[in-house]
């Protein structure tokens, strides 16, 4: 496939120059094999079971052939007409990619799936407007093709058309269908919006993992760059070394799909820098060329906060020990003055009470004293 010319922009340059090599990794994919060095699974939420490579591989080889015939006998044997290679391409994708309009027209005629997407979000409608296709456009868009699906970089086939024509053709679909655009790009994020700020409320997470490539919410987040999703779920308690199927954390996605602020969020919430994949590679691994001088700053930064953490960690412990032992003396304190008080209280009434019996003795002894007198007064009154 000729290279492609810039279309505009970072985004979509960079969108391009990770199609041709994945492109170019299809080519030679048709054997059973490890994923190529990168090659990564589909960051979407939901997502078809894993299958057989080993099977898969030979009817993606019948149908990169155009043998129909020996392609009829494997679907009649069981063969699944949507099966995906490493970087979820169909033999739809494929023969769309290949300009083969008959073996395009045979799959969807045995029922290929239109609109199903590989794992950077492209259907075979995203590809034939992408290399131009016109023909090929036209008949996906006949038998069912959508042109509101988004890639993982946010665009729609009509932003991948170079020819005037195609974009014209995509443009007026888009109207008759009733597409609202803005809303297409908006749609997963606004659902995973949804779906971080009712986990963050009830306190619990309950995310499912994506079928074939074990891709979280936040995975999905940090690689398509949802910022307010990513501060949400890592909010709500979300694990940030949450690892795919593959290995891959959060930031691995961030990184390799050169999302910036995501890699800052991710570092600044403390998330590991150094974890490595299954095929042993970390963030600064995988990540695209632009981003890995930013990963480095960031890890030295990360570095600083570890270090401020471990510090205002131990004056809150010194402190906490400071307030503890305090109170231990305190509380000893008051347990000494509240054995000390009954004792007190009964002398005081003791006292109280021997005071009181002497009073009334000597008030006794009194009226006794007042009433002898009275008594010699009576006797000696002279009469």
């Amino acid at each position: 496939m000729a290279e492609l010319e810039h279309l505009g922009g970072k985004r979509a340059e960079s969108a391009r120059m990770r199609r041709a090599e994945q492109l170019r990794r299809w080519r030679g994919s048709l054997t059973e094999q490890e994923p190529a060095e990168g090659a990564r699974q589909p960051l979407t939420r939901r997502g078809s079971p894993r299958v057989r490579f080993e099977d898969g591989a030979v009817f993606l080889a019948a149908c990169s052939s155009g043998d129909t015939d020996e392609v009829r006998k494997l679907l009649a044997r069981g063969a699944d007409i949507n099966t995906v290679n490493v970087d979820g391409l169909t033999a739809l994708h494929q023969a769309c990619i290949d300009e083969n309009l008959d073996m395009v027209k045979f799959l969807v005629e045995n029922r290929a799936n239109v609109n199903q997407q590989d794992n950077e979000g492209w259907t075979p409608l995203h590809a034939a407007a992408s290399c131009g296709y016109l023909n090929i456009a036209e008949y996906f868009i006949n038998h069912g093709a959508s042109v509101g699906i988004v890639n993982s970089e946010g665009e729609v086939p009509s932003d991948l058309a170079e020819e005037p024509a195609m974009k014209d053709l995509l443009l007026e679909q888009v109207k008759k269908q009733g597409v609202d655009l803005e809303q297409s790009r908006k749609e997963e994020e606004q659902q995973l919006l949804q779906d971080a700020r009712q986990w963050l409320n009830s306190g619990k997470i309950e995310d499912v993992r994506q079928a074939r490539s074990g891709a979280t919410a936040l995975h999905v987040a940090a690689a398509k760059g949802y910022s307010e999703v990513l501060r949400l779920l890592i909010q709500a308690g979300y694990e940030l070394n949450v690892q795919d199927y593959d290995g891959w954390t959060p930031l691995h996605a961030a990184a390799h799909w050169g999302v910036k602020e995501a890699c800052s969020i991710l570092a600044e919430a403390l998330c590991d820098m150094d974890i490595r994949n299954k095929l042993g590679q970390t963030p600064f691994d995988v990540a695209d060329e632009g981003l890995v001088e930013h990963l480095e700053m960031l890890q030295k930064k990360q570095n600083v906060l570890r270090s401020e953490k471990e510090t205002r960690n131990k004056l809150i412990e010194s402190d906490l020990n400071s307030k503890m032992q305090s109170g231990f003396f305190k509380n000893k304190e008051k347990m000494l003055y509240e054995e000390e008080t009954p004792k007190s209280q009964e002398m005081e009434e003791e006292n109280k009470e021997s005071s009181s019996s002497s009073s009334e003795e000597e008030e006794g002894e009194d009226e006794a004293s007042e009433s002898e007198t009275e008594k010699e007064a009576v006797l000696f009154w002279p009469f």
